[in-house]
């Protein structure tokens, strides 16, 4: 079995690496600060040595931290009695755990309660030719732009402040997410693609890639409907959920179209488009489609049958020349905090192997 300390000590080693990134400093430029030799912090970034308390105080002050912001231990379970607002779909699954008038209630994430049911809250307004914004003093915010549903849980983990950090997600495909990263009119890229595949992602000379997740991404259909493949679908004319130009799965669906030689005009519902794997697997719940392309947590969550054709990795991009600014500062701190952790390993599909390495 693994070494629990072991495992403890390369977490803090990677909370302490995104935060010496955060600061913009190099692995020599901390170990000056601190009075080490580079091959020290290396150890302790690596997770091979576990810094004295004096050492750990030390890197904490450089770096703007609290030791145990870097070095702490994870969060300890407790278990509840609590009754359920609807039978669970899987084994396990998220829920909110509420206290409700000394009672405990837990609602569970699943199916379209995964996500935003209504409006969400707003910031400002778009007026006429120009913009007004409510955010009020104190709060900043990150927006991250990507279609991987569990963005979201990056709000559990960013500072509580001062000042007080929100999440922005905006939810798009791969090649939108990085063009508005592109034209600096977001502060990070999540993207998607195949394992092996990571040196079709942008120059590292311009941005710093951390790593978020990786899962398998395939066809989601109902239980018990017709069909094994797409051979299949295409043949007993299957409604498809597409998603849009530039989203990863869209492109994974023309690749095994390309590899079955059946032309994009033979698939019922290839013309149809929704945004994210969230929109593809409600279509398929609620039976407006037989089938789509999304990831297996997706599939997991309502219920779906899954059908892997691929695994992919998640990574985060930024900008190379931003991370001095405190909104890479909140960002990467998060991606290196327990709680980002806990969250993730709670959702059934995801595989963490990649949070938070630099790639």
């Amino acid at each position: 079995m693994p070494d629990p300390a072991s495992a403890r000590d390369r977490h803090s080693g990677r909370r302490l690496r995104l935060a010496r990134l955060a600061g913009g400093l190099s692995q020599a430029d901390l170990a000056r600060a601190c009075g080490l030799s580079r091959q020290a912090v290396v150890g302790v970034e690596a997770g091979d040595w576990s810094p004295s308390l004096s050492v750990a105080l030390k890197m904490a002050q450089v770096l703007g931290r609290t030791v145990e912001q870097l070095f702490g231990e994870e969060a300890v379970d407790r278990p509840v009695a609590a009754s359920l607002l609807e039978p669970p779909m899987s084994d396990p699954t998220r829920a909110h755990l509420v206290e409700v008038f000394g009672r405990w209630v837990a609602l569970p994430l699943q199916g379209e309660r995964t996500g935003t049911q209504g409006f969400d809250a707003a910031s400002g307004a778009i007026v006429g030719s120009g913009a007004t914004s409510w955010r009020p003093d104190g709060v900043r915010a990150v927006v991250v732009a990507g279609c991987d549903p569990a963005l979201p849980l990056l709000r559990a983990a960013l500072p509580l402040g001062p000042p007080r950090w929100e999440l922005a997600w905006w939810s798009c495909g791969s090649a939108a997410a990085l063009d508005l990263l592109g034209r600096g009119l977001v502060h990070a890229a999540a993207v998607h693609q195949p394992v092996g595949t990571r040196a079709q992602l942008p120059s590292a000379q311009r941005f710093t890639r951390i790593g978020f997740a990786s899962w398998r991404e395939g066809f989601l259909r109902r239980p018990g409907a017709g069909g094994r493949c797409l051979e299949d679908f295409v043949s007993q004319r299957q409604r498809l959920v597409n998603r849009e130009p530039g989203a990863e799965a869209r492109t994974l669906l023309d690749s095994e179209l390309g590899r079955l030689g059946a032309p994009a005009t033979e698939v019922l519902g290839y013309g149809s488009q929704v945004g994210g794997h969230l929109a593809v697997a409600s279509a398929v719940a609620a039976g407006t489609a037989d089938f789509g392309v999304a990831t297996e947590p997706v599939a997991v969550a309502f219920g779906l049958e899954f059908l892997p054709l691929t695994v992919e990795e998640s990574v985060i991009l930024v900008a190379r020349d931003r991370l001095d600014s405190a909104e890479m500062a909140a960002l990467l701190g998060a991606l290196g905090r327990a709680e980002l952790r806990r969250q993730l390993l709670a959702v059934t599909g995801y595989e963490l192997e990649i949070l938070g390495e630099a790639l």
